[in-house]
């Protein structure tokens, strides 16, 4: 029990005052489906992510830090999309974490483990403009994510780490745009997405907090090399602004500006199911102060796509 008190209240000050994790309470940001779907069509995807972070930063330079030895997180998720109508959609997400974990090099300290639900989410899309001549579709979307999983989780009475709580704590609201244009011989295709996120302050039981705003935008790029067989490379940069703490100050050590490349690769089995696969590697990191880095996440998707028209 003393040496959990001991570790939370070193982790608390170090947090507060130097170190903040570049990753969030709640879910990840997860790349499932972003377009829309026709009237009366239903699809599931079931996803999973590992994400790793076993370096610091400060600006653009990793520094040694002798605190946190590795931080990491495997999750999963369901997402159920239907076509309402031929322009509007609507999607739901959940999310779970298996564990989201972080180890610590001191030797007599045990490591902080979140595990439980996480966040579910609702989008409305929009297919605000289709040009079949063109190959050039516009779709934007509203959504909110609620915060229905564990939060102020504690072990033996001593609350853990905001990174590691499963649940965001808070509601956060979600404005998106997707800009798909394909290619006369349907072999290429080109996709832009921009998304901007308002998180609400966490006011709970342990923690008064409240992260940055978030603007998300990438750029990809598909090649179909078959029948069934398509790959892809995106460019995406996620930019967070400053947190705030107690007595709305800020949190110098938070907020950031990262790129990755992001290879994908899907294959269809039929017309309605398809597996992806995604990596997201930095190539441009900048964090504010000290914040443990992201080193790279794996993604997972299954799909299946059923016309509810059709017997």
């Amino acid at each position: 029990m003393k040496k959990y008190i001991i570790l939370v209240f070193v982790f608390s000050v170090v947090a507060n005052n130097l170190l903040a994790q570049c990753c969030s309470a709640g879910n990840p940001f997860f790349y499932g489906e972003i377009s829309s779907l026709s009237k009366n069509n239903l699809q599931f995807v079931m996803g999973y992510k590992y994400s790793t972070s076993h370096e610091y930063y400060e600006g653009n330079k990793s520094i040694n830090i002798d605190f946190i030895d590795k931080a990491y997180f495997n999750y999963i998720t369901l997402q159920s999309i239907y076509g309402v109508t031929q322009r509007l959609t609507i999607q739901a997400d959940l999310g779970y974490f298996i564990n989201k974990t972080e180890t610590y090099l001191k030797e007599d300290w045990s490591p902080s483990k979140g595990y439980g639900l996480g966040d579910a989410t609702i989008y409305l899309k929009y297919l605000a403009y289709n040009n079949f001549k063109k190959q050039l579709k516009i779709i934007p979307s509203i959504g909110i994510t609620i915060p229905i999983g564990v939060f102020d989780q504690e072990v033996d009475h001593v609350k853990l780490p905001i990174t590691v709580q499963p649940s965001s704590g808070s509601f956060k609201y979600q404005a998106s745009l997707y800009i798909n244009k394909g290619t006369s011989n349907g072999r290429f295709n080109f996709a832009l997405f921009g998304m901007f996120e308002y998180a609400q302050l966490i006011d709970s039981k342990n923690f008064y907090y409240k992260y940055g705003n978030q603007v998300l935008f990438s750029f990809l790029t598909s090649c179909k090399l078959g029948n069934s067989l398509s790959v892809a490379i995106e460019l995406r940069n996620e930019n967070r602004g400053k947190s705030l703490r107690n007595n709305d100050q800020i949190v110098e050590s938070s907020g950031f500006n990262i790129v990755y490349a992001i290879p994908h690769i899907s294959y269809s089995f039929s017309k309605n199911w398809y597996l992806a696969i995604n990596t997201d590697l930095p190539v441009y990191k900048y964090y504010n102060g000290i914040q443990m880095s992201n080193t790279y996440s794996v993604s997972m998707r299954l799909s299946y796509k059923i016309n509810l028209s059709k017997k």
